[in-house]
């Protein structure tokens, strides 16, 4: 089964005709531009394995054993049997190797190292299709090409650029304008969580996430909140951070400010013990040490929590100046963490610096793709009065509109096939 070579007048429909003629699993070899149109030769990965294969190569016997044989039973069929098994590599190099021989047949790499090269040779072509798809996007559908453009410079995922721009496509022609149309897209996404439902039930409510996200300081902005709603005989302070220099210090000073009092914690047992003389207290606000999400001390830490208050609630703290990939790697850790059972996973997150970011796209891609709730957005530094409940609306409008002073790192045009390359792989498959 040789490669098929396929001629068709553009990219898509010679794709088209590789899917329909050698299947949908089908290797490209080569691509190229044609007069009479895009030239694409693929084979399919049942002809390439035939075409890798080598004829098994025959031993010839052992002269002495095969002259004994043909002495001995020159008319008897076990001797052909015999004769016949040697003709087989494996049965050769087992024969060999039951003699003390120590043979073994050699590897052939050649397989490997020819498959290997076909999925480079693959790979590279697929930039370049992704490249000739986004050119076609551009002229063809000009608003998608637009949004993916949009929604990349704000520091979306790739994977949601996709799935936003293929929600966009489907609504059809518009004439409100592309970012508004984004901006409800986006908006509808976002999941958050009414900060009364969480607190009003009461409870234990660990602030979770790594070092320097401003959990201290977000914590002293609820639970100034929480006086003002339950009173002060209703709140307690916890804290397990006793690595940072200061941190209980700091904490102190704000829970002598509202009137709370403040508890340190050694481990497990002094936790369950200080939680059960607090059975008074309606809501009980526990800071955790920031650790880094690869750190052993957060397993540690998440195991304190477990033994000492299985029902506590888990809220995640999280930068809006942290880069997507660290995002993503923060939930994952905290949620492999906590994975064991459904009242442990996190309740809620809130977002802190959103006055410092210049970005919030990497931050909302995570939560929406995690379906992780938000509660709070922390923009500043001042107690209480910096925290505000999360608006889906603000959130859209502002992720959206970066807040950057220079266009010098927004992605080029020639770039952008780079980013979405499997998602313009499988809008041209899909087409």
């Amino acid at each position: 089964m040789a490669p098929h070579k396929i001629i068709a007048a553009t990219t898509t429909e010679a794709l088209k005709l590789v899917r329909e003629q050698v299947g949908g699993d089908a290797l490209v070899l080569s691509t190229r531009d044609t007069p009479e149109g895009v030239e694409i030769v693929a084979i399919s990965p049942e002809a390439l394995a035939k075409m890798s294969q080598r004829p098994e190569a025959k031993v010839a016997p052992v002269a002495g054993t095969a002259a004994n044989t043909s002495a001995s039973n020159s008319g008897n069929s076990n001797s052909a049997s015999s004769a016949s098994s040697f003709n087989s590599p494996a049965s050769a190099a087992a024969v060999f190797k039951s003699s003390g021989t120590g043979y073994s047949p050699p590897e052939d790499k050649r397989v490997d190292k020819l498959l290997a090269e076909f999925s480079e040779v693959k790979q590279l072509l697929q930039t370049h299709l992704s490249a000739r798809a986004w050119d076609d996007m551009q002229a063809q559908s000009t608003e998608k090409a637009e949004a993916l453009r949009v929604l990349l410079n704000a520091g979306f995922s790739p994977q949601l650029c996709g799935e936003i721009a293929d929600q966009l496509s489907a609504q059809g022609p518009s004439d409100a304008p592309l970012m508004d149309r984004l901006q409800v897209l986006l908006e509808s996404k976002i999941q958050t969580l009414d900060p009364l439902s969480v607190f009003d039930p009461g409870g234990v409510f660990a602030f979770i996430g790594p070092t320097g996200v401003g959990k201290t300081t977000a914590i002293a902005k609820i639970a100034a909140r929480c006086v003002l709603r339950y009173g002060r005989d209703q709140l307690a302070l916890l804290t397990t951070d006793t690595f940072r220099i200061g941190a209980q210090e700091q904490l102190k000073v704000y829970a002598k400010i509202i009137g709370v009092p403040v508890v340190s914690l050694r481990d497990s047992d002094d936790l369950a013990s200080k939680l059960s003389s607090m059975k008074d207290r309606r809501v009980i606000l526990l800071d955790t040490a920031g650790v880094s999400q690869r750190d052993t001390q957060m397993l540690e830490q998440s195991q304190l929590l477990l033994e000492g208050a299985p029902a506590l609630k888990r809220i995640l703290v999280m930068s809006s100046t942290t880069d997507l990939r660290t995002q993503e790697d923060v939930i994952l850790m905290y949620q492999m963490a906590e994975k064991n059972e459904k009242s442990r996973a996190v309740t809620a997150a809130i977002i802190t610096k959103t006055d410092e970011a210049a970005q919030i796209g990497p931050v909302l891609d995570c939560l929406i793709r995690h379906q992780l709730p938000l509660m709070f957005l922390a923009n500043g530094q001042r107690v209480p009065e910096d925290l505000s409940q999360a608006n889906t609306a603000y959130l859209s409008h502002r992720a959206l509109r970066p807040r950057m002073l220079s266009s010098r790192l927004n992605i080029p045009d020639d770039q952008i096939p780079v980013h979405m390359a499997d998602q313009l792989n499988d809008w041209i498959k899909a087409s």
